[in-house]
């Protein structure tokens, strides 16, 4: 795993970064845990809320494919409150053949005793480039994702520049608002939405592996 530093390092990098947002966005349906290619990619709006690219159309929802009529949208959409791309997802309940997985992870760095660990948790990381498992002790008090939300990019465009920052996007149950979450450094380590999460560091390093650059 890697360290809070470098974590924060990588954050810290990806920030002014120049991604091939279509190519990225090619790689990143490939791994297939939302099911439908488009919602990969969605738009911001104000508060950070996400709206799916077919829902822009109001109630008659097009065909959506990922062809120039979607990356246009998404290219307009860069230059107004800007867009979110999942990269990948984390779910503590999924279970998964164990042929499918490339690492499990086990975590290492415990403040408790032997004693005082019983609940051991296995979260299932996947993208487009592996799958992982990772597996901790609940006590340890690090909190996981839910099976709604997903994480990945959100990109703005601010004084001439664009910017990228890892987030998680999050929802309810029932799927009424998507919002997106940046990750940040200021946040304990047992936050959902820390940088120094050791499950965000695990997901930023996998993460990393899906984002294509432009040459």
């Amino acid at each position: 795993m890697i360290s809070d530093e470098e974590a924060i390092e990588m954050a810290r990098n990806i920030e002014k970064i120049n991604i091939d947002i279509k190519k990225t966005i090619e790689k990143a349906v490939t791994a297939g845990y939302l099911g439908v290619e488009h919602f990969y990619c969605s738009v911001l709006q104000q508060g950070n809320y996400t709206t799916p690219i077919d829902r822009l159309f109001g109630e008659t929802l097009p065909e959506m494919k990922l062809d120039n009529f979607y990356f246009d949208i998404i290219s307009k959409a860069l230059d107004d409150e800007g867009i979110y791309i999942s990269l990948a997802y984390c779910n503590g309940e999924m279970r998964i053949s164990p042929d499918r997985v490339d690492e499990i992870i086990e975590y290492d760095d415990y403040e408790l005793d032997d004693d005082e660990l019983y609940f051991l948790k296995h979260y299932v990381m996947v993208t487009s480039e592996a799958t992982k498992i990772f597996r901790i002790y609940e006590e340890e008090g690090i909190s996981g994702h839910k099976p709604t939300d997903d994480l990945g990019l959100m990109i703005k465009y601010e004084d001439g520049q664009y910017y990228s920052y890892f987030a998680v996007r999050s929802t309810d149950l029932c799927m009424s608002a998507l919002q997106v979450f940046p990750l940040s450094s200021k946040l304990a380590k047992e936050h959902e939405f820390s940088l120094i999460n050791p499950i965000n560091k695990i997901l930023i390093e996998m993460m990393m592996d899906v984002i294509l650059l432009k040459k």
